[in-house]
């Protein structure tokens, strides 16, 4: 890492350690839903204006920053990104076997259908069932597994120039492995046992605001032409990773702003 690079690379961290000071510390009242903790608050503010939070669940009293269907798919999405990154597949850049491709996305048709079923009952029109939250989180939750699998080949391809010829699915256990982290972490959510509220707020959390912001930077980077010149290390992205930065945390205010405003004014609930 170069003299220059390594600067960058210090003023991220100095960057992200005020993010994280401010979700901790920014004063704030805490609401009925969140009793006891600033902090959760300060996490469903951020995300108010990307996230519905209309069908909202609990844990031990205590409400999850995202509603019940995104702490589905940005819980599992986050979970999966881990497990690729741990089972050393952050360089792959080809997506599977096409069944395994397709048994993935299969997932995301019963999450559209779910979820156009919960928004015939908030227009007032009669579903094909009654919609539960468990329902939202199962679906979610095996939806956003899959997300991992496609996004990383595709920023591998972009911008690597070390990519490595293989598949991330590459066998059927993985691909049940991954169904079964979804539905484990579906199944410890509805459960909902105490000293699981910060693992998943946090995760849900992450996934959220990462999945804008990986693509921001991706978006940056392509801009800035390292999807010409390549790039060999993640630390290489740190310019268009501090750029994306400041385009997210400009989004996600703006958007949170936006829609209070609106609450506060009665032209959305």
């Amino acid at each position: 890492m170069t003299t220059s690079l390594r600067s960058w690379y210090w003023l991220a961290i100095g960057v992200y350690s005020g993010i994280l000071a401010g979700i901790l510390f920014w004063p704030s009242l805490p609401l009925p839903s969140w009793p006891s903790s600033h902090i959760a608050w300060n996490m469903y503010a951020s995300v108010h204006g990307v996230c519905a939070q209309m069908h909202n669940t609990t844990i031990a009293g205590q409400q999850l920053p995202l509603c019940a269907r995104n702490t589905g798919i940005y819980g599992a999405m986050t979970l999966s990104m881990l497990v690729m990154l741990i089972a050393g597949r952050h360089r792959y850049t080809q997506y599977g076997a096409k069944v395994y491709t397709i048994l993935l996305l299969v997932p995301i048709v019963f999450l559209g259908i779910d979820g156009l079923n919960s928004l015939s009952v908030d227009i007032g029109l009669t579903p094909l069932y009654q919609p539960q939250n468990w329902l939202r989180m199962v679906t979610g939750s095996l939806a956003g597994i899959a997300i991992a699998p496609f996004f990383i080949p595709t920023l591998n391809r972009v911008l690597r120039n070390n990519g490595s010829n293989h598949a991330m699915i590459g066998r059927w256990w993985e691909l049940v492995g991954l169904w079964a982290i979804a539905l484990g972490y579906a199944a410890l959510t509805i459960a909902g046992p105490s000293w699981v509220y910060w693992p998943i707020a946090i995760i849900s959390w992450v996934g959220i605001v990462g999945i804008l912001l990986i693509s921001n930077t991706f978006a940056v980077a392509v801009a800035a032409g390292y999807d010409q010149r390549k790039i060999s290390h993640l630390a290489e992205l740190v310019k268009p990773f501090l750029v994306a930065t400041l385009i997210t945390a400009i989004e996600l205010g703006i958007m949170a702003w936006l829609r209070f405003g609106f609450e506060a004014s009665g032209f959305v609930r």
